[in-house]
């Protein structure tokens, strides 16, 4: 990824290329939603980010994987994972909703009190675009 866009705010700050445009944030039904993305093809990514007293990655996947199987969607795969130095939840589940099927990849990072979002919803095959993005991701001091 060459001449990248920068996102940052007090919290965090990664980077993405022209393929994604930044969205207004819809902050009325996601106030902790630091930034939206979409791609060429409608995909959208959200980068949520929020303070939490979680105190593991373990304990914070079974909540994940609860509230996927709440909202009917079908777990693919849930794993503890690296990305780069960090430790990370990575799910990817598929959702069935009345105006359309999409699959939802989500990378989730728990640091110093904080809990940060990655969520890719997509009809397509854009993962490899999505992780690019989420392995630029830094926290800011």
């Amino acid at each position: 990824m060459s001449d990248l866009n920068i996102c940052s705010n007090e919290k965090l700050s990664f980077k993405y290329s022209d393929e994604w445009e930044l969205e207004a944030i819809p902050l009325d039904n996601n106030p902790d939603c630091i930034a939206t993305l979409s791609y060429l093809d409608g995909s959208l990514l959200n980068v949520i980010a929020f303070e939490s007293q979680m105190p593991s990655l373990d304990a914070f996947k079974e909540i994940i994987e609860e509230s996927l199987l709440n909202d009917n969607a079908q777990i693919i795969s849930s794993e503890i994972a690296n990305v780069g130095k960090r430790s990370s939840i990575q799910t990817h589940s598929k959702i069935s909703i009345p105006e359309i099927d999409f699959e939802m990849f989500s990378v989730v990072f728990l640091e110093d009190g904080f809990v940060y979002i990655f969520e890719l919803r997509t009809v397509s095959g854009i993962v490899s675009k999505f992780m690019e993005i989420v392995r630029t991701f830094e926290i800011l001091e």
